[in-house]
């Protein structure tokens, strides 16, 4: 007898740990089959997007006003002769219809060539290489630093719902999203290196203190900083609008009924039900950081990204303003596709939801 309950009861073991295993095995299917659909649904809307790129970036330089020829030689160049003109236009292909002229830009994109500066006569797309270094070693920290900005002040705020620390800190917020990001960086130039000379007013470098780190540093303090604090407040509402939300949860109220403390709260209870929002938007703001790049670079002075699309833009340089804008556009279009993945990846409510 004592044998036969043996056997049964490892037979129903046995069958517990079969239907476990299959409950497991079918989960993990439907994991996969999750994250392969919302990989393939996130590629497509980025592949649609890139089509539309091509097309924006291709006929927007063209809309400006001006013959980029004209602006190359110079509007009242007495040296060049009719016939040169028209020949060095023929050459430049500015000659044919827009449709023939988009194909071929579309052509050359998928054989890699984005095409040559008509100002500097070197490939775009190793000028461009040549600059992105730069434009991030400003983009970067400020991204990191206003997205651990936003989200502690964000939940110190929404954990303190209506007090005085939650208003004191929206309102400066609010303050600071009114200002325009060129005048914010107008401002603390002048203050600090300026006014309180404190601080280089531009470049990434001393004339006397090439390659030097703390020197780099310095020169970074500023643009890193303006970028920081333009980019803080949208990340900041969205942490602070959940976050207070959340604070109103009862399971929350239990929670402070305990005795938790609001590091405690905010690290264990608040943030991981506020990550997967919190991630996607960053991974937005990223590309948008790069985009705003142009004016942090242009009063700066920094050769980066920013300001060779400013350039391109006053030289009438198609060819390198459609190449730095297309960078400008991927770099967005990729962020958004890898915060897509990594959200879906981390956030079982997603999986659930689908």
């Amino acid at each position: 007898m004592r044998c036969d309950r043996i056997c049964k009861k490892r037979i129903l073991q046995r069958k517990i740990d079969n239907k476990k295993h299959c409950f497991e095995q079918k989960r993990e299917n439907l994991n996969k089959a999750y994250m392969a659909k919302r990989i393939s649904k996130s590629l497509i809307f980025s592949i649609v997007a890139l089509v539309g790129i091509f097309v924006i970036n291709f006929f927007l330089p063209r809309l400006m006003p001006g013959d980029p020829l004209a602006n190359l030689v110079g509007a009242d160049d007495k040296t060049i002769t009719q016939e040169e003109y028209d020949a060095l236009y023929h050459e430049m292909g500015l000659d044919l219809p827009l449709g023939k002229q988009f194909a071929n830009y579309v052509a050359d994109l998928f054989n890699g060539e984005w095409g040559y500066s008509y100002h500097q006569g070197k490939d775009v797309a190793g000028v461009i290489l040549e600059k992105i270094p730069r434009t991030l070693q400003v983009t970067l920290p400020a991204w990191l630093l206003s997205a651990l900005l936003a989200c502690w002040l964000g939940l110190v705020a929404g954990n303190n719902k209506s007090r005085l620390t939650d208003v004191g800190i929206t309102s400066g917020m609010m303050l600071v999203d009114a200002v325009p990001t060129f005048l914010l960086a107008i401002l603390l130039l002048i203050l600090f290196a300026f006014e309180w000379k404190i601080l280089p007013s531009g470049g990434l470098n001393s004339p006397f203190a090439q390659n030097s780190f703390p020197d780099r540093l310095l020169h970074l303090v500023l643009p890193v900083l303006t970028l920081t604090l333009v980019s803080t407040p949208k990340k900041y509402l969205l942490v602070r609008n959940q976050s207070a939300t959340i604070y109103d949860e009862q399971y929350m109220s239990y929670a402070r009924a305990k005795g938790l403390s609001d590091a405690r709260l905010e690290c264990v209870h608040t943030f991981p039900n506020i990550s997967a929002t919190f991630i996607s938007m960053l991974g937005t703001s990223f590309g948008h950081m790069i985009a705003g790049s142009i004016i942090i670079e242009k009063v700066f002075s920094i050769d980066g990204v920013g300001m060779l699309v400013n350039r391109a833009i006053s030289d009438k340089d198609f060819p390198m303003l459609q190449g730095a804008l297309l960078a400008i556009a991927v770099s967005v279009i990729v962020s958004n596709f890898i915060a897509d993945v990594i959200v879906a990846f981390f956030d079982p409510r997603q999986r659930r939801a689908a």
